[in-house]
């Protein structure tokens, strides 16, 4: 049996209840293609935002900070619908880099219903993504 000091003793009750608190996100993380994830900021939230997972910091910080309402994907580029003072499009190109700047750099819009739809035929010809319910509905 491993004895402890007196404070070790009053202190395991606080240092376990703490590490409880870390042991899972109670929110969820999607992938959608390659490092590129949607994170969900709070348990059933809703509220989605685009992340980039690199090697030095992991999904840390968004991508931008509009709420991904509705996205989309193939192996060219990820569509998103996003919220931040009014409903904006978004489209990024799927590119070989490692660095979390150069993707967030590349991220165009925001782009209107009709500009948005032109530069995706523009991008991808006739392999259009859609946006995809399941990517930003809460689970059960």
């Amino acid at each position: 049996m491993v004895k402890m000091p007196g404070i070790a003793k009053s202190l395991l009750p606080l240092l376990l209840l703490l590490a409880g608190c870390f042991w899972g996100d109670e929110y969820e993380t999607r992938h959608l293609i390659g490092r590129y994830y949607l994170d969900e900021t709070e348990a059933k939230s809703g509220a989605w935002y685009l992340h980039f997972e690199d090697e030095e910091f992991g999904l840390a910080d968004a991508l931008f900070n509009c709420q991904v309402v509705e996205a989309g994907y193939n192996e060219r580029c990820i569509i998103m619908r996003a919220v931040c003072t009014n409903p904006q499009f978004y489209i990024l190109p799927i590119t070989a880099t490692n660095d979390r700047e150069v993707v967030r750099r590349s991220i165009r819009g925001p782009f209107t219903k009709q500009q948005f739809d032109a530069e995706l035929r523009n991008l991808c010809g006739k392999n259009i993504p859609h946006f995809e319910d399941n990517l930003t509905k809460a689970s059960k």
